[in-house]
């Protein structure tokens, strides 16, 4: 599987709605959402009000919500029936209060994922995978479009790739997000990646030549 999940972090507030009604006239079925607190992470991007407007007025796509905050389950509460699957960072949370979300979410019938940043090491969050219906790896610190691509982000994919594979949990995607662009995306897929988050370099790139290019329709 060799997909994009384009992030609209970067894209002017006023071309939201147009911009991912291209996407998907250009067979995109996935766009990235980044929500951020200016806690967890020390920015802001989009808000509640834009997220629902775009579900409300886009063609149908999977919402990939992306939770970069420290109060989760707050912000789980307002996007769980805005997006088709909501990502949380594992860094945000203690054990039992994942434990707990994953809990929260079965009752809703929620798809979860989980995320790390570049420091987080993978056997970190080995031991609650089974829950998850993705695993994203952060491959910039989270919080900023237009970072430099941190290399050994890929052999966290390979060690995470390994250990799915090993257990049968080939369902579970793995996501990687920063830096994505048309050079580096190749090697991303090369080393187990199912979905890549690309962000300022689609903006910057904005075409259909350009998503042909990177998922090597």
């Amino acid at each position: 599987m060799k997909k994009i999940s384009p992030s609209i972090l970067d894209v002017p507030k006023d071309n939201l709605i147009n911009y991912v009604t291209q996407l998907t006239k250009w067979g995109v079925n996935n766009v990235h959402y980044d929500i951020m607190d200016n806690i967890f992470v020390p920015n802001v991007a989009l808000q509640y009000a834009e997220v629902k407007s775009i579900k409300e007025n886009c063609p149908k796509h999977i919402m990939d919500i992306h939770l970069m905050v420290k109060d989760v389950f707050g912000y789980y509460e307002m996007y769980k029936n805005v997006g088709d699957i909501i990502t949380f960072h594992y860094e945000a949370l203690t054990e039992g209060e994942i434990l707990q979300l994953i809990e929260i979410a079965k009752k809703d019938n929620v798809k979860l994922g989980i995320s790390i940043k570049p420091k987080t090491k993978v056997r970190e969050i080995i031991p609650l995978i089974k829950n998850f219906s993705l695993v994203l790896i952060m491959s910039v610190e989270p919080g900023f479009g237009g970072q430099k691509f941190i290399e050994n982000s890929l052999n966290k994919v390979s060690e995470l790739k390994q250990y799915l594979t090993k257990n049968n949990l080939k369902n579970i995607l793995i996501q990687i997000d920063g830096g994505i662009n048309g050079d580096n995306i190749k090697n991303c897929f090369k080393f187990g990646v199912d979905m890549a988050v690309v962000g300022s370099y689609l903006v910057k790139n904005f075409s259909e030549k350009t998503i042909n290019k990177l998922t090597e329709r």
